[in-house]
């Protein structure tokens, strides 16, 4: 048992990464296949590990813990990296990283199952697939800023190709697009990275919440927090900042685009609350306005942009964008019920988005388009995939006993709530507030509407004489998606047995920091 929890999360990291160096050396098509699935597959099944009772207790604080990450940081291992500027290889697991690494590993195997038909390239296609779950595990387990920057920056590369080389007709544009946007949120929490480390002289993001608490409230603290807050506002992605997203899911095979949507749009989430609301807590209750103003343009906003939509696959995208600005919110709120609803919400949305892009791709196997205005009468051709994307398109919506429900109302129990023991009540009227909970509850109006509006077009009404002879859901897309709607039920249902008792120590001690 010592030895697993010693070496457990960099076999983890690492594995997918040896996967793709093997994709070298096999021989065809059905060995590439065999061995993506295989390493995605044993991903998924020790990162299962992890609920293991004896190798992480979510009810006690780990041996090497510090309150602002949680307070029940276990398992590290640590190791020198590179001594002369005090870079470590540190990983390590709390309540915020253990539900995104198995939500990570769940999505990356059922992609890789959905990728099954792919024929161009596969052999470079599935080691990049490798690639990229490497840089984003490495990314949810390091404790080093340094070394998480590393994973980071993995985690980018291989989608750009991913999108330039597999993507549809424009693909080249939204591949480019994807990598500036990017680019220019990297290299503004590099240049943090770089300030911070010459100021504090470490990167341990353990450490760092201590080592930086003298510069609170300088004008140096708030230019950092800005830093990091534009970096993760675009992988986030928030309105104004997201006009990359749409592109990069249109242009995505559909398996990509199950992986963008479920996993690295979290990584924007998981930096705010493991980077830039620990280490600059003053500076982000100061600009709270700013930040939950950004939060609703980007519920309002993506609402209104997916309400207006007729490509299938596009509403889907701008439906995630106003996903993540309710996860925006329950960060900026700054209550134990917005905190853990937001990171709730990020699993949540990361099992029902990864679930209706792989719905918009299974139509699109079939039509050959996304455009809803040409879709309809579905129901009657192909009923168990109907009974499925209703109840996911459903969930996206907020219905009570599905997952995002949970996440929503988290969030707005805790906007409501934060006039009261929140670091920003007496500071900000409970006017202010209380505006901003009810403009985040109208955008849940929206998001029903726009839902609503697509299961009519794709579903109902009488079949379009152009449309061809349509077969339902075959073994390998209802080996895909039943996982996704039997996990979406089960967060609805029992949430504190799947995500919340495991957050529920680190929210306590994150607030305590923030407050």
């Amino acid at each position: 048992m010592e030895l697993l929890r010693q070496h457990l999360l960099t076999v983890l990291i690492f594995l997918p990464l040896l996967g793709a160096a093997a994709m070298l050396f096999l021989p065809n098509l059905r060995a590439v296949r065999a061995a993506a699935l295989g390493t995605t597959g044993v991903s998924f099944l020790l990162s299962l590990l992890l609920l293991v009772p004896g190798l992480y207790d979510h009810s006690r604080p780990g041996t090497y813990a510090y309150e602002s990450l949680g307070g029940v940081i276990q398992m590290v291992r640590a190791a020198d990296w590179i001594p002369s500027i005090h870079a470590q290889y540190l990983v390590g697991i709390d309540g915020l990283s253990l539900p995104l690494v198995i939500l990570s590993t769940f999505v990356f195997v059922l992609a890789t199952a959905a990728s099954w038909n792919q024929t161009k390239q596969p052999r470079g296609y599935f080691a990049l697939l490798l690639l990229l779950e490497t840089g984003v595990l490495g990314s949810f387990l390091s404790l080093d800023f340094l070394l998480f920057f590393v994973f980071f920056e993995i985690s980018l590369l291989p989608m750009y190709f991913l999108i330039g080389i597999w993507g549809s007709s424009r693909r080249e544009y939204a591949a480019i697009k994807f990598f500036l946007y990017t680019f220019v949120g990297s290299i503004a929490i590099l240049v943090a990275l770089v300030a911070i480390g010459l100021r504090a002289g470490s990167f341990d993001l353990i450490e760092l919440p201590l080592l930086l608490k003298a510069y609170a409230g300088t004008p140096w603290a708030m230019t950092m927090f800005v830093l990091l807050l534009i970096g993760f506002l675009i992988k986030l992605p928030a309105i104004p900042l997201h006009t990359w997203l749409p592109d990069a899911h249109v242009e995505a095979p559909t398996p990509v685009s199950m992986i963008l949507a479920a996993v690295l749009l979290k990584l924007g989430g998981y930096g705010l609350l493991r980077i830039a609301w620990p280490l600059f807590p003053a500076e982000a209750l100061r600009l709270w306005p700013l930040v939950s103003t950004v939060a609703i343009v980007t519920i309002l906003g993506g609402a209104l942009a997916a309400l207006g939509q007729t490509d299938f696959k596009r509403l889907v995208a701008y439906s995630s964008v106003s996903h993540m600005g309710m996860v925006l919110l329950g960060i900026a709120m700054s209550t134990s019920m917005s905190v853990g609803g937001a990171i709730f919400m990020m699993v949540a949305h990361g099992v029902t988005s990864a679930a209706l892009f792989f719905v918009v791709g299974v139509v699109y196997d079939r039509l050959h388009h996304r455009d809803l205005a040409r879709m309809g009468g579905l129901a009657g051709s192909m009923p168990l995939y109907t009974r499925l994307a209703t109840l996911l398109m459903f969930a996206s919506l907020g219905l009570p006993g599905l997952a995002n429900f949970v996440g929503e109302i988290l969030v707005l129990l805790g906007t409501f709530g934060a006039t009261h023991g929140s670091p920003v009540a007496g500071r900000y009227s409970a006017g202010g507030i209380y505006t901003v909970g009810v403009l985040a509850a109208f955008g849940l109006v929206l998001t029903a509407g726009y839902m609503l509006l697509a299961m009519q077009r794709v579903f109902l009404g009488e079949r379009k004489e152009s449309q061809p002879a349509l077969v339902d859901l075959d073994h390998r897309e209802s080996l895909v998606l039943w996982p996704l709607v039997i996990v979406t039920v089960a967060l609805g249902i029992v949430p504190w047995a799947t995500v919340l008792m495991f957050i529920d120590t680190t929210v306590t001690a994150l607030l305590k920091v923030l407050s």
